[in-house]
């Protein structure tokens, strides 16, 4: 074959091998990218889960009342409370099944008054509602005139015993017993009742150190308008003693009961201190409030009649079953009561127990709406005012 043929066959051939080198090396690279991706996407849904998981669905353990002890807050015994309340079934106002809800709150609570501490003055009251009209300027029932009477409620009052002024210094903290006619109501709000009997039960045993006197009130009538807070708030002896109101609620059932309503800087400052859970969301305060939900709270009454500085509170978890026959203790999930009740007793011994809250409560009133406004959230259960 002539010289110049096989050169020039040589030099044809060069090229495709170059570009076989070429191709590897563009398909080496495509992989590589491809690994990359495929990591890097790894990485991001479990950061997004990890970030759920703290933010969201991480609950403490539930304490039994032997590991609480007498102090403590025990999600056991709240839930022995809970499994009662729901087992009656629904108990919406008038009906037979809510008097027995309420006989067996005022029992319970007959029993921690005989086992308070010594230098605790414990006052227990079956509270029976004269007449009354509840209309409000906003919400849910804006424009409304709803009526009521006979409603019942129980309250149970704790201040120490040689500090008498503390009568005319009362923390609110309120929820209803009462439950639409569709449901047993474990979330809304059995949980929450349950809650504050055990709550109850370790303030009996904290309070003789206290500069204010704290109030528990056993509402009837919220499902109905909101006119159980309302009978309290305008009727009882009680009334214009109070001086901050926490209100706990359920908008669903379970998981982290979140601040979603609070008032004051200084009231959110002074829960995100001492909170060892802490769960708050403005963002659910404005959807609330925009009626993009369609409910309401005791907190309006609180605000909007008595004009108090305060805190409201709501489990958020399965909205789905709200006001449903759904709303059952099998959703219920372990550690929900116990984030609630430790969140609420570190903060009641902390608000109780503080002359400058007080203070800062009896200020509050004078201030105007604008005051009032304050943002804030939490990262990972850490609190941002």
């Amino acid at each position: 074959m002539p010289r110049g043929q096989a050169s020039s066959v040589s030099t044809r051939e060069k090229p495709r091998v170059d570009a076989v080198v070429v191709s590897d090396k563009d398909n080496g690279r495509h992989r590589r990218s491809a690994y990359l991706l495929l990591g890097l996407l790894i990485v991001f849904l479990h950061g997004s889960w990890s970030v759920y998981r703290m933010q969201f669905a991480n609950l403490p353990l539930p304490l039994d009342a032997e590991q609480a002890g007498k102090r403590g807050f025990s999600e056991a015994s709240a839930l022995k409370h809970v499994k009662y309340l729901t087992g009656l079934g629904p108990h919406p106002v008038g009906s037979d099944s809510l008097d027995l809800a309420v006989q067996y709150v005022y029992a319970e609570a007959e029993k921690i008054k005989k086992t308070a501490h010594p230098d605790v003055d414990v006052q227990l009251e079956l509270f029976h509602t004269d007449i009354g009209a509840n209309r409000l300027a906003g919400g849910l029932f804006k424009g409304k005139t709803i009526l009521y009477s006979d409603l019942k409620h129980v309250i149970l009052r704790f201040v120490p015993k040689y500090l008498p002024e503390a009568e005319e210094n009362l923390i609110l903290v309120s929820s209803h017993i009462d439950t639409v006619f569709t449901t047993g109501g474990a979330g809304d709000c059995s949980s929450c009742v349950g809650v504050m009997l055990e709550l109850a039960r370790g303030v009996a045993q904290w309070a003789h150190g206290f500069k204010s006197g704290v109030l528990f009130l056993f509402n009837t009538g919220e499902e109905e308008g909101l006119v159980g807070a309302h009978s309290f708030i305008t009727q009882h002896h009680w009334r214009n003693s109070v001086r901050f109101a926490v209100d706990l609620e359920a908008m669903g059932i379970g998981g982290k009961s979140t601040l979603f309503q609070g008032t004051h800087q200084w009231a959110l400052e002074s829960f995100a201190a001492v909170a060892k859970y802490p769960s708050a969301q403005i963002a659910i305060q404005d959807i609330f409030n925009s009626g993009a939900i369609n409910s309401a709270t005791d907190f309006q009454i609180y605000l909007e009649v008595a004009g108090l500085p305060g805190l409201d509170f709501a489990y958020t978890d399965m909205t789905s079953v709200y006001h449903t026959k759904n709303d059952k203790i099998e959703h219920l999930k372990p550690g929900s009561l116990q984030h609630n009740g430790e969140n609420m007793l570190a903060f009641l011994l902390h608000a109780a127990s503080s002359q400058k809250f007080m203070e800062d409560a009896h200020e509050a009133k004078q201030e105007s709406v604008e005051q009032k406004k304050a943002i804030f959230f939490d990262i990972l259960s850490k609190t941002n005012e």
